[in-house]
């Protein structure tokens, strides 16, 4: 068995000086996704997300060397404390990339790959009634009385982008029906 490697507090350190200069909000999922993936993957953390590097069990049960000897209690896996450290780590970055109302989703996350998991299944699920509801939302778009032009493009594009998250992106008849 392969031992887990623990953090160091450099890596943390490094890990935690990456500020994203945004937030995960309910219409920037695909630009979230885009920025903090690479950034896991990068630094070997996204293997705890997708479950590539699962939780090892909590005990190892050894076995008897021969049918006469009794089987030994099982010890503590060293690798089971490590790998909740670490996973924690990764919550708390993940968690730190996302806005007060992204947070409810999260929070019966009890580890990375959860929590991720609820973020896809919050603003990416691929239903007819997420398309039927970003659809009519993007619609709806109208300008603020004092919002600028570019900030109300920015709004009605953040709605266009989490359609095509979601793979079922505006058709070029419908973006000319918005202008």
């Amino acid at each position: 068995m392969a031992l887990i490697a623990a953090f160091s507090q450099v890596d943390k350190t490094t890990h935690n000086s990456h500020k994203f200069a945004f937030k995960l909000s309910p219409t920037n999922y695909g630009y979230w996704k885009a920025m903090v993936q690479p950034f896991l993957l990068t630094n070997n953390l996204f293997g705890y997300v997708d479950g590539t590097i699962p939780c090892p069990p909590k005990f190892l049960t050894p076995t008897a060397s021969s049918d006469k000897e009794a089987t030994p209690p099982p010890q503590p896996n060293p690798n089971h404390s490590i790998w909740i450290s670490n996973d924690a780590h990764i919550r708390m970055l993940l968690v730190s990339t996302i806005s007060e109302a992204s947070f409810q989703h999260v929070t019966s996350s009890n580890t990375s790959r959860e929590l991720w998991l609820a973020l896809e299944r919050a603003y990416a699920p691929n239903t007819a009634s997420r398309e039927y509801t970003l659809r009519g939302q993007l619609l709806k778009v109208e300008m603020k009385g004092d919002e600028n032009p570019s900030a109300y493009l920015t709004r009605a594009q953040e709605y266009a982008d989490a359609l095509a998250n979601i793979g079922a992106p505006m058709n070029e008849k419908d973006v000319v029906m918005l202008g």
